[in-house]
């Protein structure tokens, strides 16, 4: 099996070696009961500092885990499970970012526990493993005093087992060295340059197994060249676009062949892209949460 890290091309593979996976198909949220911006992690909080309306706070999440409802009646979402927020973890909610859950080509299930950046987001991660750990997941620990950022920097290829890696703001490039080995997984690390894209989940969608949607000002010219070699199409997202309505912190999904892409309203080329990748939009508004910089994607995790 294809393992390690690349960075450069031309890569010495190609996709079609790359064995087939399961796309994940049940869905975890994290209650927003502590949510607050207290301190400035990213450039959108900055002067967002206590200016969170509880109100509309409830009302946003209970929109958008109404619709992950609709989903399971709808689609091959399987499982919707939701994680109670912890008093102290403000940034709790969004729950992309404390693990990253895979399922070995053997069939086991495991979870990579993140070692988050910022101290105030670390005492988050033991909730999440409990709750994995229950599910009959295996946690897997890093060894070495790395920063790690789950699913926030780690979006795997469609139906592949890769995983696309970001690093520059919150995940540090060696994680993927040790991550390629617990998985047994090829990883493509992407270098972020762009503070206003400081997690991969907020500038990089993939959308088929040969096309995707990004923001060409989050990446380094050596991430890009490397999406060329990956990607057939790459639609490129204007950075006004993918900054002011989060537009690549999209979650889109293909269960069962359903594709289904839910966003925050307002932008128009994200949307046109979706709709030609012939992908159902649902567009909620998440505006309370991106004042802490993040959006839907953000908000939860899949998992097999």
């Amino acid at each position: 099996m294809l393992q390690g890290v690349f960075k450069n091309s031309p890569l010495p593979f190609s996709l079609s070696e790359i064995s087939n996976r399961t796309e994940h198909d049940s869905v975890l949220l994290c209650t927003p009961d502590h949510f607050d911006i207290v301190d400035e992690k990213n450039v959108h909080m900055a002067g967002n500092i206590g200016s969170t309306n509880q109100v509309k706070v409830f009302e946003q999440w209970n929109a958008l885990k109404s619709v992950y409802e609709n989903l399971k009646h709808e689609t091959g979402l399987q499982e919707i499970s939701v994680l109670n927020g912890a008093e102290g973890c403000e940034d709790m909610v969004f729950c992309a970012n404390q693990t990253f859950p895979w399922q070995k080509e053997t069939g086991e299930k495991v979870v990579v526990m993140s070692k988050m950046r910022h101290a105030s987001r670390q005492k988050e991660v033991q909730y999440f493993e409990d709750f994995f750990v229950s599910k009959g997941f295996t946690p897997l620990h890093f060894s070495s005093n790395i920063s790690f950022e789950g699913m926030g920097d780690v979006i795997p290829h469609p139906h592949k087992r890769l995983l696309y890696g970001g690093y520059g703001h919150r995940t540090v490039a060696s994680a993927y060295e040790e991550l390629s080995q617990m998985l047994n997984v090829p990883v493509i690390a992407l270098e972020l340059v762009n503070p206003k894209f400081y997690h991969l989940d907020t500038c990089f969608v993939p959308l088929t197994e040969s096309n995707v949607m990004l923001c060409k000002e989050a990446f380094s010219n050596e991430g890009i060249n490397l999406l060329q070699h990956l990607f057939e199409t790459i639609h490129f997202i204007p950075e006004e676009e993918a900054e002011k309505f989060f537009s690549l912190n999209a979650h889109v999904m293909d269960i069962d062949g359903k594709r289904t892409a839910i966003l925050q309203k307002g932008s128009e080329v994200t949307k046109q892209v979706l709709e030609q990748e012939g992908y159902r939009i649902i567009e909620l508004d998440t505006s309370e949460f991106m004042k802490s910089g993040g959006s839907v994607f953000c908000m939860k995790m899949m998992y097999p």
